[in-house]
């Protein structure tokens, strides 16, 4: 057994290969992807970093974490590592990857070797255990490192207690950190409203590594004689596997896996473009065709200008600057915020920079009086100095209009957002309806308001399009 640490990713990657047996692709086939041998090197090398892993099913990130896990038992004397997996099942899939290589190459260093079911011991002070899917294992826990996977299957209130377990552990020297505390979030991403579209948006914005790879990644080399033309990874592969791919999923086990799925599935579980469409209200949203910040025209007073707004107090107040010019509508700006008055939200809206709209699409319900003024919330909008549209409609009118501006039946493109609407691509990406045969979308108080205000928009600006200019 070798406990010497590695000091370069080649050693690294030799160490791997001749104590595990496992080939781990070092080079990425996707231009968008990187190598499932980073997560091992980010993993491995202090300090270490909190990473998230998108990646296939059976794409090798249970196995890769094991091994991750073998790494910092054997190479990092007194490092604590717990596994967490989404269900108690998921966590001793990884331990039943990690046990075998620890006993072979453990062998002399593991205390009470009879006792491995959920724990292991190393007489170097290192130990990893198995925890369950509660709050009660997880909170009091003090560890250097937590690996989680199947993030997308956790209690969100388990991983947010995950997040305050880790804690970093010094050199013998006790002057200088030798272990960094770490968190790995590992998982497929088929729901756009579920726990890993979170950890992942959260981990981007906040930039911390998202490391991603697909099939492709880790598909195995395809022999020179198979038939391409015939080849059902054909519209996927284009030839790649055959020059680029030097993984371990076996090719036929993958045609035999596409066979069985809709094309969306293996999009999402598979390939690892993007989060499942179904069941969500807007499945053709695509954020590479219509997020933009090349605005379709000139964004200047010419062109017509509108405020879409969804009021709330406890629930965000919802403002969207909205341009459009002949067919094209194009969402600039907007405006999420709790807990402020009409009159506050008003001057956070002046102050910014674009030319002033002349009108205001809103909620009909912003016609009714408070208790407390007696004046409704059209009221003071319309002694600030707008024009208010508050026409009345289903929600399954307003969610028409825009899925056909979004991409109508002749296949034209009419809506675009800039990348600065934060919130409301999040809700374009993620509105879903209640239930698989629900006609109603689900409101859950996160992606429903920046909608609301959208759908107030086309409900109104149809209307006021389609009457003379002088009202």
């Amino acid at each position: 057994m070798s406990n010497e640490l590695c000091t370069t990713p080649d050693e690294l990657h030799r160490w791997i290969t001749d104590k595990t047996g496992l080939s781990v692709p070092r080079t990425s086939v996707c231009a968008c992807h990187v190598a499932p041998f980073t997560y091992l090197c980010n993993a491995y090398f202090e300090p270490a970093k909190d990473q998230v892993v998108w990646a296939p099913r059976g794409g090798g990130k249970t196995s890769l974490a094991a091994v991750a896990t073998l790494l910092d038992l054997l190479h990092k004397p007194g490092c604590q590592v717990r596994i967490l997996g989404g269900s108690l099942e998921q966590s001793l899939r990884m331990w039943d990857h990690l046990l075998p290589h620890l006993q072979d190459l453990g062998d002399g260093l593991i205390e009470n070797p009879k006792s491995t079911a959920r724990k292991v011991k190393l007489n170097n002070g290192s130990a990893a255990a198995v925890l369950t899917q509660s709050q009660r294992s997880v909170r009091g826990l003090r560890v250097q490192k937590i690996r989680c996977d199947e993030v997308e299957l956790f209690d969100p209130a388990v991983w947010e207690a995950a997040q305050l377990a880790t804690r970093s552990a010094k050199h013998a020297d006790d002057t200088t950190i030798g272990v960094r505390g770490t968190i790995e979030a590992l998982s497929t991403l088929h729901r756009p409203f579920g726990l890993m579209q979170n950890v992942v948006d959260d981990a981007a914005a906040a930039g911390r590594a998202v490391v991603r790879w697909c099939l492709l990644d880790v598909l195995e080399p395809c022999p020179p004689d198979r038939d391409c033309a015939t080849c059902p990874l054909w519209a996927d592969c284009r030839g790649v596997a055959k020059t680029r791919c030097s993984g371990f999923f076996r090719i036929d086990d993958a045609v035999a896996m596409k066979g069985r799925v809709s094309s969306d599935v293996w999009e999402t579980e598979m390939l690892c473009r993007r989060p499942s469409v179904r069941g969500l209200v807007f499945p053709t949203f695509e954020p590479s065709l219509h997020v933009t910040d090349q605005p379709p025209f000139a964004l200047d007073g010419a062109a017509d200008w509108w405020l879409a707004m969804d009021f709330g107090y406890s629930a965000p107040f919802v403002c969207l600057w909205i341009a459009k010019r002949g067919d094209q509508v194009y969402v600039v700006d907007e405006y999420l915020q709790e807990q402020r008055t009409l009159d506050q939200h008003l001057e956070a809206v002046k102050a910014r920079p674009w030319p002033r709209a002349k009108r205001i699409a809103c909620d009909p319900a912003g016609n009714g009086k408070s208790d407390q003024t007696a004046r409704s919330n059209v009221d003071l909008l319309r002694s600030a100095g707008y024009l208010v549209k508050t026409r009345p409609s289903q929600i399954v009118d307003g969610i028409e209009l825009v899925r056909a501006a979004l991409r109508s039946a002749a296949g034209q493109v009419r809506l675009r957002v800039h990348p600065r609407c934060v919130k409301l691509i999040r809700a374009l990406q993620s509105y879903r309806y209640r239930t698989p045969h629900s006609e109603l979308p689900e409101k859950d108080g996160t992606h429903d308001h920046p909608l609301d205000a959208l759908r107030y928009y086309f409900i109104n600006a149809r209307i006021a399009n389609a009457v003379p200019r002088h009202y």
